[in-house]
């Protein structure tokens, strides 16, 4: 046992080695990724995909290309053989940059300053799948000692849904495993500018509705004659806001996980001058987001019809088809919804042997222990969850402020570090 303390040892402190003489290559790794865009919506990531290729390629990894519409591509790269199978998974899509003008640089620049990798995908996600492909290369010299196998997953259509990506590959038996850590972002920003790490082993689930009112069209010039769409439509959200106002029950092996989010939602509340309490309830609370709203035809006619896309996110403990079931039961009878995406909440408990296998590569490498958290937003996490059964969490580099927003960045310094992370976790679930 000790020989194998040792040895174990000695192989973590050689990649780490390797990972640090590759920090160049990472970082221009990083990014190209950035430089291959990869908006979603459409969601071609062609150009990411082909980033990844040549990396493998070039190391002598092999792998299996799928791609069930044009430019909807994933990549999977395997070493080692049978159980237990860990899965890294990251996805190469982005969101749409905005109003480039708002940029400080180019969106799709990659450029690499005072310690930056700038661009649209820095954080989400590209700075988590440059560094589990790093990790993937340097452990191949130890392929014959891995006890099982490990899986790097590299996967479309995750910011938008589409034909491709984590869904289609464990529907159609592509892709599976025993544990699956998802390589997102999962750093807070402190007051200097860096911050802390910490493990997201749950998220909350969804219920996206597509609600229509239905008016009566009038002359825009005598508006008592018709039944405006639009006021009507509008009138009814304060009724589905009700939604956010009773906490549910959580599940008692979630608790931890709920507590430890909230203490990060409140720096962030802290930091960025809001309602420590409007954060942090939405871990255990339903949140109703109105994100679209259409109707009309022209400003001289009573509009007859209006439309509303509502995010409504639930909390351990929740469950969507209780909120179908609320929204039925006050729904006016001109009006009619359809669910347009329904996932459950998920969570792996903070005591999992997963989590302790992640905290000790990160304590290996970032000199502390992370606390395992649960998050307000939803990721591939939970098709591993529900689809697999399988323990699932999340762990990488760039922080959440970033996601999504202008001026995105990830430390090339945190990608390094992350890879170092990673490769620990691995030889730890797979060596000795």
């Amino acid at each position: 046992m000790r020989l194998g303390v040792v040895f174990l040892k000695k192989i973590e402190s050689h990649l780490i080695e390797q990972v640090r003489k590759r920090k160049q290559e990472l970082t221009n790794l990083c990014r190209e990724l950035i430089q291959a865009k990869g908006e979603n919506p459409p969601g071609d990531v062609h150009e990411a995909a082909r980033v990844i290729e040549r990396f493998l390629e070039k190391d002598g990894i092999s792998y299996e290309m799928y791609e069930p519409q044009k430019g909807h591509t994933s990549v999977i790269a395997t070493l080692g053989n049978g159980k237990p199978a860990l899965v890294l998974c990251g996805h190469i899509d982005v969101v749409p940059t905005g109003d480039v003008s708002k940029w400080a640089f180019h969106p799709y620049s990659g450029d690499l300053r005072e310690g930056k990798i700038l661009g649209r995908g820095a954080t989400d996600m590209k700075g988590g799948v440059a560094a589990m492909l790093m990790a993937l290369a340097v452990v191949k010299d130890f392929e014959t000692e891995l006890s099982g196998s490990v899986t790097v997953a590299s996967v479309c259509d995750e910011e938008a849904q589409g034909p491709g990506g984590a869904l289609w590959l464990l529907e159609n038996k592509k892709l599976s495993g025993d544990a699956c850590l998802i390589t997102e972002p999962t750093g807070y920003l402190e007051a200097n500018g860096r911050g802390n790490y910490s493990i997201v082993a749950g998220e909350r689930g969804t219920c996206w509705l597509l609600i229509t009112a239905r008016g009566k069209p009038a002359h825009g010039s005598l508006p008592p004659l018709g039944r405006n769409a639009i006021l009507h439509l509008t009138d009814f959200f304060p009724k589905l806001k009700v939604l956010e106002s009773s906490a549910v029950e959580v599940p008692k092996d979630a608790v931890a996980l709920i507590r430890n989010g909230k203490e990060e939602l409140a720096r962030v509340a802290k930091k960025q001058g809001v309602s420590v309490g409007s954060l942090t309830r939405a871990l255990d609370h339903y949140t109703v987001n109105v994100g679209t709203i259409a109707g009309g035809t022209k400003a001289n006619i009573v509009p007859e019809k209006c439309e509303a896309e509502i995010d409504i996110r639930v909390p351990a403990g929740g469950r969507p088809d209780g909120v179908e079931k609320f929204v039925r039961s006050i729904l006016p009878e001109d009006f009619d919804y359809c669910v347009t995406n329904r996932t459950m909440p998920s969570y792996t408990p903070a005591d999992n042997p997963l989590i302790k296998t992640v905290q000790r590569g990160a304590q290996h490498v970032f000199g502390y222990k992370p606390q395992a958290t649960y998050m307000a937003a939803t990721s591939d996490a939970h098709f591993f969850r529900e689809m697999l059964g399988v323990p699932t969490v999340a762990f990488g580099p760039g922080y959440g402020e970033c996601a999504h927003a202008y001026n995105e960045f990830v430390y090339a310094s945190d990608v390094v570090d992350m890879a170092k992370a990673y490769a620990v976790v691995i030889v730890n679930s797979l060596i000795g």
